[in-house]
């Protein structure tokens, strides 16, 4: 069992780094200023201001050093926070623990802000002593806390927001991948001493960023408003050192300096794979149960020619999750919006026969599926209804002529069906 001390344990990601340390079986002791929830059997009191020493528990293996002063006063100054650091470090090695920090995308030598030279100046300290540092980029996801809480609660309340000019580039990392690259490091023999940096390995726009805050995770849109960045440095410039603290300038400076971080290989080491930004902004972490219920929804409009029921969605779902492994069919777009489409599909649509069973898998499924429901009986046995003649008749040289029409229609878009369905997403 490895036993690990967390600095931060109540903050933004020391929360779910414990708890997820707890869920694989670690022994972990929390340090922090109050006294962390019931889920954490040990506490030990830390206070980045106190001069004393923190004295570790015999057989730690793993100090994780978390806690930062990130109060918008700095009541903490640059010198107190690296003596704090220094005097970790050595408790860490006077029980022979791995040391763990993780530091900040803005740490710099040169950076805009005390913060970042502050990170930069402990990270010297920690791989000094062969210990890791771990530069996470934006992290999201999870409880609105933090900086991202901060944004979303700003993209929710604002129905006009910036667009700094020249856009700001920012690399995303959820909060649970963020936590699960950390106890690789703790875990793993093979994981040299040294800088990590753990995000996504290309950069979007800052504006991207809260547009799909907005879109997946609050379901709304938002308007942009263009605002040049020599704007905020001018005005900052004005208002003097003191006053761009309390304004949270600074935060904005740090973001216009933000350096592109190489997080390929760091990630490829540490066999971290990064889940897609809409599906981290889902209040789960994981949108894969939405994704489904729209395939499902798909399908069975198509089949029944009308919208489904929530109990035959939850049905085709279950029924994925069960037979499937819950994985999600990654249709185009156009289809996902268009049901109708689905007409257009036959052998001559796909590249890979693979991808053609697996649909015709859910489609049949879809099919049985609305056939057992009262939807179903009524369309496919005609309960309920009642046709003379004449409508019967009318009725089935309509579905010849239609099944006529998506033939020739199948014929004419094959090329650009095969295209479209190469790129698509398969099961995933």
């Amino acid at each position: 069992m490895i036993k690990v001390v967390i600095t931060g344990a109540t903050g933004y990601i020391g929360t779910r780094l414990t708890a997820l340390a707890t869920s694989r079986g670690y022994e972990v002791v929390g340090a922090s200023r109050q006294r962390p929830g019931s889920h954490i059997a040990s506490w030990l009191h830390f206070d980045l201001s106190s001069n004393d020493a923190l004295v570790l528990p015999d057989g730690t293996d793993v100090v994780v050093h978390l806690a930062a002063d990130t109060a918008a006063c700095n009541l903490l100054d640059d010198v107190g926070e690296l003596a704090a650091a220094q005097r970790l470090i050595a408790s860490a090695q006077k029980v022979g623990a791995r040391f763990i920090f993780v530091s900040s995308q803005t740490a710099h030598a040169e950076a805009p802000t005390l913060y970042g030279r502050t990170k930069w100046r402990i990270e010297q300290e920690v791989l000094a002593v062969g210990g890791w540092v771990v530069r996470p980029g934006q992290v999201y996801g999870g409880e609105l806390r933090g900086l991202y809480g901060t944004l979303v609660m700003a993209v929710q309340k604002l129905p006009l927001l910036p667009e700094f000019i020249p856009s700001p580039k920012v690399q995303p990392i959820h909060l649970n991948d963020l936590a699960e690259g950390l106890l690789r490091i703790a875990e793993r023999g093979d994981a040299k001493p040294g800088l990590y940096c753990l995000a996504a390995p290309v950069p979007i726009s800052f504006s991207t960023f809260l547009a799909e805050i907005a879109k997946s995770r609050l379901r709304c849109k938002r308007i942009f408003l263009p605002v040049p960045v020599v704007v905020i440095n001018f005005f900052a410039a004005v208002i003097g050192s003191a006053f761009r603290t309390k304004l949270g300038v600074e935060r904005l400076r740090s973001l216009f300096d933000l350096p592109v971080m190489a997080t390929t290989s760091d990630l490829d080491q540490l066999r971290l794979v990064l889940r897609p930004l809409p599906a981290g902004l889902h209040p789960s972490g994981d949108d894969r149960r939405r994704r489904l219920l729209r395939e499902g929804q798909v399908l069975l409009t198509y089949v029944l020619k009308e919208q489904p029921g929530s109990a035959l969605l939850r049905r085709y779902v279950r029924a994925i999750e069960s037979l499937r492994e819950g994985r999600v069919f990654g249709l185009p777009g156009v289809f996902l919006n268009y049901p109708i489409l689905l007409s257009l599909l036959g052998k001559t649509s796909w590249q890979e026969g693979e991808l053609e069973a697996e649909f015709i898998w859910r489609l049949d499924a879809a099919t049985m599926l609305s056939e057992a429901s009262p939807a179903g009986a009524a369309r496919f046995l005609g309960l309920g209804g009642r046709h003379s003649l004449l409508i019967s008749l009318l009725l089935i040289t309509n579905a010849l002529m239609g099944e006529a029409f998506w033939r020739l229609a199948r014929v004419i878009v094959s090329p650009m069906l095969r295209l479209g369905m190469a790129r698509a997403k398969g099961v995933s």
